[in-house]
């Protein structure tokens, strides 16, 4: 569990589980076309997702990241356009940093960070609270994906 107080007062509580435990139909779908696309490595290379394969219902809620280890960035390579609709605006070659209302960046023990240090996926629920109690829930899976086999490069979410 990782608990992080955002620049508006936010609290953010983490909680990881195996990616298996996600709710979300679309998501156990993703896992399993990855899961089929890595075979034995780390994880797919980027060149061997096709999203028309991909199920068309989470393709607009799909993000795909950039990510450098030392010193640990990330920059969206792809951002969905019903993620577009949701924070109004598109993200693509942007970072974490740039989407509202984060202004912090990068959490150098988030989800991407753990991604990077555990070589494998994981599904985060994510839940935000103020003074007055909880204030929204953000359920994330992220898949490594990795040009090497041998690091993790970028990262798909199915939001």
């Amino acid at each position: 569990m990782n608990r992080n107080v955002d620049a508006y007062g936010v609290e953010i509580l983490s909680r990881y589980f195996d990616p298996g435990e996600t709710p979300i139909d679309y998501q156990i779908e993703i896992l399993r076309y990855c899961k089929e696309k890595r075979g034995e490595r780390l994880g797919p290379r980027w060149d061997e997702i096709s999203l028309p394969e991909l199920p068309p219902k989470a393709v607009p809620l799909l993000s795909v990241t950039d990510l450098v280890e030392k010193p640990l960035q990330s920059t969206y390579r792809f951002w969905g356009s019903g993620l577009s609709e949701v924070f109004g605006a598109d993200y693509t070659g942007k970072g974490p940093q740039d989407v509202p209302p984060k202004t912090s960046g990068i959490n150098m023990e988030g989800g991407c960070a753990r991604l990077i240090l555990d070589r494998k996926a994981h599904f985060e629920i994510k839940d935000f609270e103020t003074d007055a109690g909880l204030f929204g829930r953000a359920l994330v899976l992220r898949l490594p994906l990795s040009d090497d086999s041998e690091t993790v490069n970028k990262v798909i979410l199915p939001h």
